[in-house]
């Protein structure tokens, strides 16, 4: 009877531990129920059936909770190539339009977040840079494909979708430069990393804008001083490039606080995902503190 009754016992203490925990986790969930999103899916066009109900699937983890019906729209091959044709390897684009995107309206200052998955030749980063560019703000975009893809498409997938949820047209000017500079920053990549492309374009960028500088000499010499610091090699004809780049973002009157307000959107999700860790792993830890206690106090009482 004895031994029944500590079995009992710590099933309780269990059960309680369980309750507990699954009562922080809902009412995380109550927050996201209440959130109002607009939410657009945008396929590529050469997705089978069931690479689409398999992306659906995997979109649906961000999906679930929102109280916005989700718009659906497709993106071409054709669609890519009118912005990217001549600005990046045909092997990336390809002839398929592949890689899909989930976009998410967000609340006011919350930056645009990035994640990815099966895609190889551009970073969350890249995107993030390039749809600050496009003049996209305060969204949520996870961009993945069925199996492994350059991305090339996701970027005019992402435009297109941001331009549905919010219901008018980017500035057209905006939008080509920023697959001008996701062409280059991928080109810069296949040579040095896309570490240090990513870096070298976005620093680069930043300084441009925030002096509003025009002069082609004067964004000559913040490339070769940037590229010193990272200790990168550019060829004449890379930063012939991006001069040409940068005088097209710099023509676009785009503004250094908001710039750094959308692309602080990574570096706080991030956090945040680091943080909701800590603090479940902090919560099991001193559930398990208190069942070990307790055995051991059971443990002792039985000797």
């Amino acid at each position: 009877m004895r031994s029944k009754g500590i079995i009992m016992l710590v099933c309780f203490v269990l059960v309680v531990a369980s309750g507990v925990f699954l009562l922080r986790h809902d009412s995380s969930s109550t927050v996201l129920r209440a959130e109002r999103a607009k939410i657009v899916i945008s396929f590529g066009e050469d997705l089978t059936d069931q690479q689409k109900r398999e992306l659906m699937d995997y979109f649906y983890n961000w999906q679930k909770g929102r109280d916005r019906d989700t718009q659906y729209i497709t993106v071409s091959n054709k669609e890519e190539r009118d912005y990217l044709q001549g600005l990046i390897d045909e092997e990336l684009i390809g002839s398929r339009a592949i890689s899909s995107v989930y976009c998410e309206t967000l609340d006011r200052s919350r930056g645009i977040e990035v994640e990815t998955r099966n895609i190889t030749a551009i970073t969350p980063f890249m995107y993030a840079n390039a749809l600050s560019t496009a003049g996209i703000e305060n969204a949520r975009v996870i961009v993945s494909a069925p199996f492994a893809v350059s991305g090339t498409a996701a970027l005019t997938g992402i435009i297109k979708a941001f331009e549905t949820a919010q219901g008018e047209k980017l500035d057209e000017e905006a939008k080509e430069t920023a697959h001008e500079e996701i062409a280059e920053t991928t080109k810069l990549a296949r040579k040095i990393g896309s570490n240090k492309a990513e870096k070298v374009v976005y620093e680069v960028k930043r300084q441009v804008v925030e002096r509003n500088i025009s002069d082609p000499e004067e964004i000559k010499k913040i490339i070769l001083e940037v590229s010193a610091d990272l200790n990168i090699n550019l060829s004449a004809a890379d930063i012939e490039r991006m001069v040409g780049l940068m005088q097209r973002l710099n023509s676009l009157n785009m503004n250094i606080t908001g710039l750094n307000e959308q692309l602080s959107g990574l570096e706080r999700s991030w956090n945040e995902v680091k943080s909701t860790s800590r603090e479940s792993n902090g919560l099991l830890n001193q559930l398990l503190n208190v069942l070990r206690d307790l055995i051991s106090s059971l443990k002792n009482a039985l000797a």
